[in-house]
């Protein structure tokens, strides 16, 4: 079946927010700590809702999916953020999303760190970058194209513009990341407080794709 890509709309945040808590899982302490009871029914529902807020609050970022038309089924995610000559403020992470003071502190640590590189990209190419946020494909539906096509939409922007792009890949993203011109720089790990020293690290290959010229 054919499967079309689009810009999402307000409606399709709750499901993008599925697909992201299915393909995630268990496996990512960023994800657990961040969006709390993720994989619940009402964790996903205000995953859902936080995800609208960041469409309606960021002027940096698209979010797309991918449609299987047969079906008319919502079956890939991706949030990319393109910095066209801005380099915006650091956001914090806020909310009343957390069991406790400690979650939301270890959630804030978590959230600051993960965005280094990131963050450093941004302001070395002063605010001129393309940065590929979150990219999520439904279990059920891997390997069918729907990944590439959200990767080549931001990697032709990124061409178009002259500028590099970058991505925090996984373990599963990167030999789609290496086939997309992403370049390995160096494997993250997020250390840890001693008072979090039992907990497990976050870890995340930083790449880049070198900017290109297009004609």
């Amino acid at each position: 079946m054919a499967l079309k890509l689009e810009v999402c709309d307000d409606n399709d945040m709750h499901r993008t927010f599925t697909i992201l808590s299915s393909a995630f899982g268990h496996e990512h302490p960023y994800i657990d700590a961040v969006f709390p009871s993720h994989a619940t029914a009402s964790g996903r529902e205000i995953g859902g809702e936080r995800l609208r807020a960041i469409k309606h609050s960021d002027p940096n970022t698209t979010f797309l999916k991918i449609t299987d038309t047969g079906t008319g089924e919502m079956i890939a995610q991706a949030k990319w953020n393109i910095y066209d000559g801005e380099v915006p403020e650091a956001v914090e992470l806020d909310g009343d999303f957390w069991a406790g003071e400690e979650e939301k502190e270890y959630a804030r640590y978590l959230f600051r760190e993960y965005l280094v590189p990131r963050r450093a990209a941004i302001e070395d190419s002063g605010g001129h970058l393309v940065s590929l946020d979150i990219l999520t494909v439904d279990p059920k539906h891997q390997r069918r194209g729907a990944g590439r096509m959200l990767v080549e939409w931001g990697t032709a922007i990124a061409d178009k513009m002259g500028v590099a792009a970058v991505v925090e890949a996984s373990k599963y993203g990167m030999p789609l990341y290496q086939s997309a011109g992403f370049e390995f720089v160096h494997h993250h790990v997020i250390d840890l407080p001693d008072k979090w020293a039992g907990r497990d690290k976050q870890t995340f290959t930083w790449m880049v794709r070198p900017k290109k010229t297009v004609d």
